[in-house]
This record gives C-alpha cells, sequence and structure tokens, in this order.
C-alpha cells in the first residue's frame, strides 16, 4: 500500500470521516506536538510579538473581532 492509493481511498470518504482519519493520524504521530517553526516564521513570530508589545492598545478584543464575524456569515 502507498501513500498515493491511501490518498485515493481517503478520497472517497466524506468531509467527517476524513476529520477523523486526519485526528486518529495525528493521534499516531503523537499529535501533541507542534512541527518546529520556519525561521522565517520565527522572525514574523518576534516582529509581530515586538509590535504588540510597542503597542499594548492596537489590538482588537476577541469579542469584537466574533461579532464582526457573526456579521459576515448571516450576511
Amino acid at each position: 500500500m502507498t501513500v498515493e492509493s491511501l490518498l485515493r481511498q481517503a478520497e472517497a470518504l466524506t468531509p467527517d470521516e476524513r476529520r477523523e482519519l486526519a485526528a486518529r493520524l495525528l493521534e499516531v504521530d503523537g499529535g501533541s506536538e507542534d512541527p518546529p517553526l520556519t525561521e522565517a516564521q520565527a522572525t514574523e513570530l518576534r516582529r509581530r510579538i515586538a509590535d504588540s508589545d510597542a503597542n499594548p492598545g492596537s489590538g482588537i478584543p476577541w469579542e469584537v473581532v466574533y461579532e464582526e464575524s457573526l456579521k459576515r456569515v448571516r450576511s
């Protein structure tokens, strides 16, 4: 059995079955550890943290983001 044949079989699954398969594959792999960041990702993360530290009032509260997203979905 090859990865390609497994992928072809996975494509025949329903979306719910594919989500379950993905979750179970992550369990087999340990799932709890995040993959390491690339250097570009780490650099961007440091930049964003520094920007947030320098401008603490510039963020948008989660409640506002959530409400705005609901408005977009409903319209």
